[in-house]
This record gives structure tokens, sequence and C-alpha cells, in this order.
């Protein structure tokens, strides 16, 4: 039995959202990332576009709809952007020619030791770089292959993203900034970080969110520093983006920046 002070252990990383939860039970929906989930106390019981499954872990194509049934057991949840290179590289060895792949036993086992002896006690962006290094191994994928160095100009617009408000950033305003046309900073980044540009400033808008929310702000202060219009915008950017309601997450939760 996993014993935990929290419901759910969230890690926000530059590809994915990687979380540990025993609250998830939600209804039909889609989301726009692939889904990895392992069951860590019993099988997932998953219904994928009306047919119910009960496996040890699973892969699911983004935009699939689906519905999850927790039962208070403790999952693991990878979310991982489709665009990204991470993404990439688990849609061309798992999902070429179905919407959804059923992790063998042994793989299952592998997920389901890693989850439970590493990252119920991570605690800083090494620790978890190395349980990722071990997720990739298990899963049989090397993203540090696909990776290309970065130039200098896609270091600046890094930088840039790191150091601005997130309201002040948008393709137009870094396009501008790097004196080049939009379409061809969006082919840069995309080429060199593995991920597009407007894809990665949402994730960034998401974690600067959530990162001011448990930090002590209220929803709709962090949602407006964060760049989102309102906190229903950003409440149904959560909602399509991570298949979850903000305050179910945000709820008796641990959130780490990794």
């Amino acid at each position: 039995m996993i014993v935990s002070p929290y419901e759910l252990i969230l890690y926000f990383s530059q590809n994915h959202i990687s979380f540990i939860t025993n609250k998830v039970d939600a209804g039909d929906h889609n989301h726009y990332y692939i889904q990895l989930t392992v069951g860590l106390e019993q099988n997932v019981a998953i219904t994928i576009e009306g047919q119910p499954m009960q496996v040890p872990g699973c892969i699911l194509q983004s935009n699939v709809t689906h519905q999850l049934q927790g039962h208070r057991q403790w999952q693991w949840y990878l979310l991982i952007n489709p665009q990204s290179t991470f993404g990439e590289l688990v849609k061309r060895t798992y999902l070429k020619d179905s919407s959804v792949f059923v992790l063998d036993k042994n793989q299952a086992k592998e997920l389901q030791q890693l989850a439970a002896e590493r990252l119920f006690s991570v605690n800083d962006q090494v620790e978890y770089d190395t349980a990722m290094q071990l997720c990739m191994q298990i899963l049989r994928i090397n993203e540090n292959s696909q990776k290309t160095s970065l130039d200098d100009r896609i270091r600046e617009v890094l930088h840039t993203i790191d150091t601005y408000p997130p309201y002040q950033l948008t393709v137009k305003d870094l396009s501008q900034r790097m004196y080049i046309s939009e379409s061809r900073l969006s082919h840069i980044f995309k080429n060199k970080v593995g991920i597009s540009l407007a894809s990665y400033l949402v994730h960034h808008k998401l974690e600067t969110a959530f990162q001011a929310i448990f930090n002590g702000k209220s929803m709709t202060e962090a949602a407006i520093e964060a760049g989102f219009n309102s906190s229903s915008h950003f409440s149904r950017t959560v909602k399509d983006k991570l298949g979850m309601t903000a305050r179910a997450i945000v709820q008796h939760s641990r959130f780490l920046k990794v």
C-alpha cells in the first residue's frame, strides 16, 4: 500500500507533465497530450472510445476520447507534448499503427518500481532527470540521439521567455525581437528545441500559473500573471491540455518545476 501526504505530485518539465495521483476519476474527455498511464496498485481501468479495458499500463495517442476510473488507487501519468522530440519518438515507437498501445507486464512492472522507488521522493531536477532517463530506457527510446545543439538565436529566445513576464510573450513579439519572420523563427525553434514555439509558450504559461498558485496566489491572480485573459481562460486551457480541472490539480498536491 502506498502512503503519501499528498493526493497528487506534479512535475512540470519542458516537454511533458508527469504526475502521480490517487484522485483521477474522469468521464469522457480528450486532450492535446500523448498520455502514458501506469497503475501502481492495480490495473488501470480505462475506457477508450467506448471500449473498456483493464491493463497494467498503456500509451494513448493525443485527442483520443477516453474515461478513467481511478478507484482511489495510485497511478502514474506522463502527458507528453506530441510536438516535442519526446512525443515524436513515442509516436514512432508505439503509435504508428494504433491510437493505443498496451504495455507488456515487464515494462509496466519496471515503471511501477521506478515510480515507487524514485518519483514519490524526488526533491530536485537532478533526481527527476535521473528518473526520466531510466523511464526512457524502460520505454526503449533515446531522446538524446535526436537533440541538436542550440544556436545563439534560440538561446536568446529561451532567455527572453525566462526573463520577461509571460503576458508579454507571443510568437510575433519574439520574432520582432529577433528580426526574423514568425514562420522562420517557429521553424528554427521546432528544429532545435524539439517542440513548437507556440506550444512551448502555452506550456510555459501553464507552468508559471501553477507555480504562482502553489506559492499562494489565487487562481485569478495566477492566471492573469501568467498571461491568460482570465481564470476561466486558464481553466479551459488546463482542461484542454491536461484533461483535469485546475482545482482538482491544486487541491492536496505538491508541485515541482523540473
